[in-house]
């Protein structure tokens, strides 16, 4: 029976081989995907897969201010009050004192103007 069907498609036309190739990957894709999912759920409820969320061979490239800077920035996400509220009033004060900082420049009539025209005293 089997064979009766090899021979019918070794003579039959293109698209027919094409549909039993296509039929048969497909297969074969999804058989894989369901023997991986059978296996990583078992492991799962066995408890054998663990999340390391270490960075491992990059832990040899971070210097100390890298690492301090990770840290930091774990300990403010892990306590979101800790300096997240004072950011409005800090940079509030900032922009107050660039304020303050730029120079007031009086017209006058006469004279020339910041760049260098004629004043015309308006």
């Amino acid at each position: 029976m089997v064979a009766k069907a090899l021979d019918n498609l070794k003579d039959g036309p293109k698209e027919d081989k094409v549909a039993v190739a296509s039929g048969i990957a497909v297969s074969v894709v999804v058989v894989l995907l369901v023997a991986w999912g059978i296996i990583f759920f078992h492991n799962i409820q066995k408890g054998t897969q663990q999340v390391n969320l270490s960075s491992g061979a990059q832990d040899q490239f971070n210097f100390t201010s890298t690492t301090q800077a990770q840290q930091q920035l774990q300990q403010d996400f892990a306590n979101p009050n800790s300096g997240l509220s004072q950011l409005p009033q800090d940079a509030a004060q900032q922009q107050l004192n660039a304020q303050q900082q730029m120079p007031v420049q009086q017209t006058q009539s006469g004279g020339t103007d910041q760049f260098g025209s004629p004043n015309m005293g308006y």
